[in-house]
């Protein structure tokens, strides 16, 4: 028994040794001597999270982005230079019997804008109402000649046709930007109804809605043209069920269904090129077909004596697509296949369970089991295919993707020492698959060891250590699809050596000053794979310093490295000669900031971030060497924050924000619509932005509220 575990043993036998004297002179009348008992009636609860009342704030100002543009408001909507309103609200309301209310909103003038509502009877039930946006810009500048949106992408009528982007004379004149990128939005509507102290019913209805424009790619054969893709994606899901919490244990019943659709099943283009063949003036991509996915899932925990506890969850589903098939080619007088529709019916079913449990007072031990199966139920079809719109291919047979998926893990801990703790634990993963698929089963064993120790007082170190290996059953070549490499072995289901090392400390060497430290070397080899990759090595470090000399003051310095090297080879075709890439990536972070209260009314704030990132990529092909240009990523950020407090209810918020953002990418950079002769390309450039972001706004506070007695302090 560890002294901290004998400590709390001997205080709980003077807890109820206490409890029992007291017990025994409960029953006696108070005599003279008692002292009287105190008066409560002045007492405050300062720490009790229930208002009663309201209370109410509102933020309202204005954010001036100069020189924003899509690398800048990615997610955050500020896409543009220009001034946008900054606003935002948050309130709540509850009254003596209990009934609440309350509000928060966020970003109100920007697409990024979020917010939720609720209301209900405390220990009765509860409603939620829930709104997220999430803008995704992706490219300024893109230009393109293809008119109309939707289900169909046209050329201007005064369209020349030709071999090369360099004769098609009417290109220039055609070209129009484009506005890349789409919008998420997310509403969600929740209830639940407490019956009792341990039954709970709930149900949620959530509606996502996904709308814009894409980036994709088609081809003739050997000509290829970039697109703007019509994105117009709606998915409805709708949960229900019921939860019961006992004293030791709990347990959740709920059925999930989710609906999704596509606006269209794919999108036509029209060839800018010549035509290889006769009549192939257009192409054909497909959309995200519409499918549906119904669930039952259960899931609960037991515990038993505080020392051990099992967690369990069990869900059973189906998944149907029976989308209608698209034309199998765009040239005139092409058939559909026989078959109208896939009528894909995938069962799904995942069974888990976890034990924690503590049977000796210095050791630990938590261990999973959980299986995954994925019975595909479609019926194989055969389809004929065209290549690439334009030639006959033959015919491919629809494939199945069952697959049945069993992991274990465990995990056994041991108190030494007082101040050493070792541990050891690993992972068995096997996966089986439904004939006609490229493999059979793999095997994926790991294992680990790890020591942590503390030293000294404020010092602690831990150390793991550990292995994989992969192993797979023989590759089907019969299954490969069709004009794939045999000898490519993909990734997730080679054959893999895996070795990794991890260490972390921390350092506490003042009250006011904290070091952490992290590292991590990890190195996988695919050595049974004659081509593709052929290894993928990972260096990791970080590390932050922070240091709080008093309450109104912290600073901090954060740092971080990381190291990414992939290994593969290849040829394209059996009489050429073999090549080899070697590919680094390298990036870097520094982060310096600090917090400062001067006096009560002023809160200051300062953060700088500096992140750069290189890759390197070398090709050796027949022993000669050819090197691509560096590509490289540099981020210099700085940022400033000021808040005073006017009045208790009144409080005026400043924001500067100095982003500076570039980017070398060989594949893009100086690449316009006619730079590649049989690439008709959007003109997308690397991201590069320099932004200078002002903003101020007043938060106002106001209401009235009083916080519920609950006892003394």
């Amino acid at each position: 028994m560890t002294p901290r575990a004998s400590t709390k043993r001997r205080g709980g036998l003077h807890m109820l040794a206490l409890a029992a004297a007291v017990g025994a002179h409960a029953a006696p009348a108070p005599t003279p001597a008692d002292p009287a008992p105190p008066d409560s009636s002045d007492w405050k609860c300062t720490q009790c999270p229930f208002l009663q009342g309201s209370v109410n704030e509102v933020e309202l100002g204005a954010i001036d982005a100069s020189g924003a543009d899509a690398s800048f408001g990615r997610y955050n909507g500020l896409d543009h230079s220009g001034t946008y309103v900054d606003a935002a609200a948050s309130g709540q309301a509850r009254s003596e019997e209990g009934a609440y209310a309350g509000y928060d909103l966020e970003r109100l003038g920007l697409a990024a804008r979020q917010g939720t509502v609720e209301g209900g009877r405390e220990g009765r039930y509860d409603l939620r109402i829930s709104y997220d946006g999430q803008p995704t810009a992706l490219y300024d500048g893109a230009l393109s000649p293809y008119q109309g949106h939707g289900g169909n992408l046209s050329l201007p009528a005064d369209w020349v046709a030709a071999g090369s982007t360099a004769g098609m004379s009417a290109l220039d004149a055609s070209l129009a930007p484009l506005r890349l990128g789409y919008v998420r939005r997310t509403a969600a509507l929740l209830g639940r109804y407490f019956a009792s102290p341990e039954w709970t019913f709930f149900g949620e209805f959530r509606r996502q809605e996904k709308q814009g424009t894409g980036v994709t790619g088609g081809s003739f054969l050997t000509e290829a043209v970039q697109l703007p893709q019509p994105i117009d994606y709606v998915t409805d899901s709708f949960e229900a069920g019921a939860a019961w919490a006992g004293a030791g244990s709990s347990f959740r019943l709920s059925y999930l269904g989710s609906w999704f659709e596509d606006d269209s099943d794919a999108f036509t283009f029209a060839n800018p090129y010549l035509p290889i063949v006769p009549g192939s003036i257009s192409g054909r991509l497909g959309l995200p077909p519409g499918n549906t996915l119904q669930q039952i899932a259960a899931s609960g925990n037991w515990q038993w004596r505080r020392q051990t506890a099992l967690t369990y969850s069990a869900s059973l589903g189906t998944i149907r697509q029976n989308q209608s098939f698209t034309p199998i080619s765009t040239l005139s007088g092409a058939t559909v296949p026989s078959e109208g529709s896939l009528d894909g019916n995938v069962h799904l079913s995942h069974y888990a369970l976890r034990l924690t449990s503590k049977p000796l007072p210095k050791l630990n031990l938590s261990g999973n089991a959980a299986y995954d199966g994925r019975d595909d139920q479609t019926t194989p079809i055969a389809v004929a295919y065209i290549v690439t719109d334009t030639f006959p291919g033959g015919t491919a047979v629809a494939p199945r993707y069952g697959e049945d998926r069993l992991r274990l893990d465990g995990r056994a801990d041991y108190a030494v020492f007082q101040w050493l703790r070792a541990g050891i634990g690993g992972e068995y993963r096997e996966d089986h698959y439904s004939p006609g698929q490229v493999l059979r089963n793999t095997q994926d064993v790991e294992s680990w060891g790890r020591l942590a120790a503390t030293p000294a007082p404020g010092i602690s170190l831990a150390l793991k250590y550990g292995d994989g290996l992969r192993k797979t059953s023989n590759f089907d070549i019969a299954a490969f699809p069709v004009g794939e490499n045999p000898l490519v072995r993909d990734f997730n289901f080679a054959p893999r050596d895996r070795v990794f090392t991890a260490l972390t400390g921390s350092w506490t060497a003042t009250p006011t000053l904290t070091w952490t430290l992290e590292g991590l070397l990890a190195k996988d080899d695919y050595r049974s794979s004659p081509l593709g990759l052929q290894g993928s090595h990972e260096q990791r470090a970080s590390s932050t310093l922070a240091w709080t000399p008093r309450e109104t003051l912290s600073a901090y310095v954060d740092a971080g490295y990381q190291r990414l090297f992939t290994l593969q080879n290849g040829f394209t075709g059996t009489l050429t000669a073999p090549w080899l890439t070697a590919d680094t990536q390298r990036f870097w972070n520094v982060t310096i900031g600090g917090r400062w209260t001067p006096q009560p009314r002023w809160t200051l704030a300062l953060d700088y971030l500096h992140a750069p990132s290189y890759e390197d990529t070398g090709t050796t092909v027949g022993g000669q060497s050819q090197g691509f240009p560096q590509s490289w990523t540099k981020l210099a950020s700085t940022r400033f924050d000021a808040g005073y407090q006017w009045t208790p209810a009144v409080q005026i918020n400043f924001r500067y924000t100095r982003e500076q953002y570039g980017s070398n990418d060989w594949a893009l950079a100086a690449v316009e619509p006619s730079t590649v002769p049989n690439l008709l390309a959007l003109g997308l450039q690397p991201y590069r932005d320099s932004v200078n972001l002002f903003g101020l706004s007043i938060r106002c506070r106001f209401g009235r509220s009083t916080a519920a007695a609950a006892g003394p302090p």
